[in-house]
């Protein structure tokens, strides 16, 4: 595919139109095609500018931001909510994993376990702690 064209040369091209110069004329001098600056022409008839259009691709959200806002309410109102709950109440089109990375990344909420359900201790340290060391401890180095 070929590059799109820069900003100066879309300038010089409308420019050089806007002179009276033929399509011909300009598309050798510039070395584009005629279609290119028939196209380009119209962009700047219909909007004033010679930018290039936004480009719309891109996945759009599942979620819109009212479903987000939704979503952050219903949390807050009930904080022992499970994301399948929250589906179901919620009416949302997504599945449990897609709404956990939501939940997560875009609105900023983190799952904690319950306090009464703690891990078993490991017995490695044996009542000593060890604190952090740098990597060069570590190796040998100090």
């Amino acid at each position: 595919m070929p590059q799109p064209l820069s900003n100066d040369l879309r300038k010089r091209i409308i420019e050089a139109k806007m002179r009276g110069d033929s399509e011909d004329k300009i598309a050798t001098e510039k070395e584009v095609n005629k279609s290119t600056i028939t196209k380009l022409w119209a962009l700047y008839r219909e909007t004033g500018s010679y930018e290039p259009r936004p480009n719309p691709n891109g996945r759009k959200p599942a979620l819109s931001p009212q479903q987000l806002e939704q979503i952050t309410n219903k949390i807050n109102e009930h904080p022992d909510i499970t994301l399948q709950e929250l589906i179901n109440v919620l009416e949302l089109p997504v599945c449990v994993s897609a709404l956990c990375r939501t939940v997560n990344n875009k609105l900023g909420f983190c799952f904690k376990k319950n306090s009464a359900r703690h891990r078993a201790k490991s017995g490695g340290c044996k009542g000593q702690t060890r604190g952090m060391e740098s990597n060069s401890a570590r190796n040998g180095y100090r």
